[in-house]
């Protein structure tokens, strides 16, 4: 028994998508973005090459879990010179630069602490992240005036739930004019690239790991190709995490308002957030226990707000109050994009499950109040 609302991610079924994701790209060396989940930090760090870490606290919390820092690639966006600091002395394997201005601030710091680096340029897709073309040649070419940093590749992510061989071409042609460019400069291949495929997931309409699998048969052809002219590592975080984990909340109450059966449960939208959820509109996997008789509901949460709508109409066995509804899928994002904060309510409990580990409690739930300027009692 355990108390809802509450996530559970089960380890076997992790360790499982990982094992099929391996057999089908053997040799390839395989990240694990840890803003996907950070839970899974403690358990997955030995199943894959490296975590992808992209701010100062994701750093923390692999410290707080040990994790070598041999297996740490240092990503993100925006990079100060106290976080590189901390990330350098660390040991971090692979840092990258988002900018020159990244890319400077990286050997300056490497410099001050006697410390050497390795280096990914992050070549941009079109957005916030990253560099154009230009401007990574340009650091290809600064990175040899410097004595505390090493090229070590291209870093390349161009976006998530890409289901659409006109994407993975988009991709090809932008990481192509790269390669040609970087070898006309440089002489020589690029060495090494650390690419997000972002293969999409199934959600909504019976979705299923063939499902999945069939959406990075997409992916495959591309990182196939890719294999063939470069060390490839590839990164992911919700492809891996998102089947592993379920959000269980319980119904609280039942009643019927013109003509609607609704279901109000201890969870809600500040805590399972679907990638394209749009307001309960689509269904997700949803289970709970079986019944005779079935009725239509609309699901929604305790928070005060015409948006709490989990599921705005499914047809269900027959509901009662106490019973326990499960989402599944929620093994990625959910945790942490979803509003927790808003409206005070409390924070779910957190719990991991393996053959190994049985059913393990790791963080109780949390009262959110104390983040919104209340006192902790």
């Amino acid at each position: 028994m355990i108390n809802t609302p509450a996530y559970v991610f089960n380890l076997d079924i992790l360790q499982e998508r990982i094992d099929r994701i391996k057999s089908l790209i053997p040799d390839i060396e395989l990240t694990f973005s840890i803003k996907a989940n950070p839970f899974l930090v403690p358990y997955v760090h030995s199943m894959v090459r490296h975590l992808e870490v992209c701010s100062p606290g994701e750093l923390s919390i692999c410290k707080a879990n040990s994790v070598p820092p041999e297996k740490i690639i240092y990503s993100g966006l925006l990079k100060e010179a106290w976080d590189i600091t901390e990330a350098v002395l660390y040991g971090v394997d692979i840092i990258t630069a988002e900018s020159p201005m990244q890319l400077d601030l990286i050997e300056k710091v490497c410099a001050a602490n006697n410390k050497n680096a390795k280096v990914l340029l992050r070549l941009t897709s079109g957005n916030q992240f990253g560099m154009d073309e230009e401007s990574v040649l340009a650091c290809v070419k600064k990175i040899g005036e410097y004595s505390h940093v090493e090229l070590a590749g291209i870093h390349y992510f161009s976006g998530t739930q890409k289901v659409r061989e006109a994407k993975f071409e988009a991709d090809k042609n932008n990481l192509r004019s790269l390669f040609d460019a970087y070898k006309e400069l440089t002489g020589e291949d690029v060495a090494f690239l650390e690419f997000g495929p972002g293969a999409g997931v199934e959600y909504f309409d019976e979705p299923s790991d063939d499902k999945d699998f069939a959406n990075f048969d997409v992916a495959l052809g591309l990182i196939n190709e890719l294999k063939s002219k470069v060390r490839l590592g590839i990164e992911m975080g919700r492809f891996i995490a998102a089947p592993c984990g379920r959000f269980e909340t319980q119904v609280k109450e039942i009643k019927k308002s013109k003509g609607i059966n609704y279901a109000i449960i201890d969870g809600g939208i500040h805590h399972i957030n679907y990638f394209g959820q749009i307001q309960g509109m689509k269904i997700p996997e949803i289970k709970v226990p079986a019944k005779s008789g079935t009725e239509k509901y609309c699901i929604v949460g305790s928070l005060c707000t015409t948006a709490d709508v989990l599921v705005r109409e499914v047809e269900l066995p027959q509901l009662s109050v106490g019973d326990i509804i499960t989402f599944n899928r929620c093994g990625a994002y959910s945790i942490t994009e979803a509003p927790n904060l808003f409206l005070s309510r409390r924070m779910p409990c957190v719990y991991v499950e393996s053959k190994e580990l049985g059913m393990t409690l790791v963080r109780d739930g949390l009262e959110a109040y104390q983040f919104n300027g209340g006192k902790k009692n």
